[in-house]
Formats: C-alpha cells, structure tokens, sequence
C-alpha cells in the first residue's frame, strides 16, 4: 500500500468495507446509544492493520491522531474522526457559531495535522464524519428514556421540524456535503444499519481529503 498515493477512493471503500464488517443491528446499537466515532475508528483501524505491508504499522491515538498509519516509524497517512447527528448538520448555528460547530471542529482536526506534517515529510491527511438519525417519531419520551436513547429529544426535534427522519437525514447530508466541499475533495455513502429495538437508525459516511489551502478562508 503506497500511503502517500493512497487516493479517496480507494481509502473510502476500504474504510466501507470495514464498517459493513459488523452487524446492521449492532451499528444501530452503537448510534443509538450514543456517538460511536471511536468504535467505527477501531474498526477501521483493524482493517487497514489486516491490510498493511511490511514495515506499516498502523497506531492509535499516536500524537494525538484518531488513526496514523507509520511507515519505518515515520507518519504517512493521518485519520481523524467526526460524528454528529443529522440535525446538526440542518442547524446553521451549530454548523457555523462557536467553538462546538462542525466548522470549528473540521479546521481544528486540519491544523492539527498540518502542524504535524511540518514536523516530518509529506503526508496523506483525511478525516471520517458520520452523521446518524435515531427514529423516534412513533415513540412517547417515555419510551425514548426507557430505551436509553442518546440524544432522543435532538432526533425527535430535528424529525418533527423536518416531516420524517428520511427528509431530515436527507437533507442533513445535503448540507454537510455542500459545507465540505468546499474544505476538499469529498465522499459519501450510506451505512448499512438497522434496528436498535423497534428505532430504526439512518447514518451517512463521509471521507473528506483537505486542500492545501489556508483554512482561516473556510470560516
């Protein structure tokens, strides 16, 4: 696997086949009973240390980097990982305002890897962003809280404000693709998920590769 040549492309359907790895069930569980950026990161994680060649190494939470694949001890591919849910993405307050935006989140993962790159040679910078629906629209809030549902009241919000769960991830998705686009070159494909109980659960993947640009522009 050359690491510096690695294209999205080819990192997004080995990061999908990872995650089609586990059960459709199972990532509803994950998404519902609260964000699973870590989980999807160590699954991924164990797909690219299964894939690697000789002299790869691939690391966790090495420098701080979600995911760093070393080659001869030196960084050479950088993954950091984003979740949010869909009505996060439909909010402009909570895509754009303040230290807990998307925005904010994004530029801070891409500093972080730029200064690490001045410290060693080239390397290949991506960042994973999940957004996920739990549908709790036929559900009381008692239900909800029995259910231990994270961020039930959120979902149901952003379902109510938006006529089903379908419409509200379709056009969160929307956004946050327009919104990274305009950080690199982006891809998106929808997770296989299922049921967590009788709360269906829509999540959306996204790859984004940042420009080399100054991202003070982005803001």
């Amino acid at each position: 696997m050359n690491l510096l040549q690695i294209d999205p492309d080819s990192l997004m359907s080995s990061m999908m086949s990872a995650i089609n790895e586990i059960n459709p069930d199972d990532l509803a569980f994950l998404f519902a009973s609260g964000k699973s950026e870590l989980e999807i990161r160590n699954q991924i994680g164990l797909h690219l240390h299964r894939n690697v060649q000789s002299g790869q190494i691939v690391t966790r939470e090495w420098l701080r980097h979600d995911l760093a694949i070393l080659e001869h001890g030196e960084p050479k591919l950088l993954i950091e990982g984003k979740s949010w849910i869909h009505v996060d993405a439909v909010n402009p307050s909570k895509m754009h305002s303040g230290k807990k935006s998307i925005v904010y989140g994004l530029e801070q993962d891409i500093k972080k890897m730029l200064e690490t790159e001045k410290k060693y040679s080239e390397i290949n910078k991506f960042i994973t962003i999940i957004l996920f629906t739990v549908d709790v629209e036929r559900a009381t809030k008692a239900r909800a809280k029995e259910a231990a549902i994270t961020y039930a009241e959120s979902h149901r919000r952003g379902i109510n404000a938006h006529e089903n769960a379908t419409e509200l991830a379709g056009r969160g998705r929307g956004a946050l693709s327009d919104l990274l686009s305009r950080f690199g070159v982006v891809k998106r494909d929808s997770l296989n998920t299922g049921y967590y109980h009788e709360f269906r659960v829509e999540a959306d993947f996204f790859l984004l590769k940042p420009a080399t640009i100054n991202i003070s522009e982005q803001s």
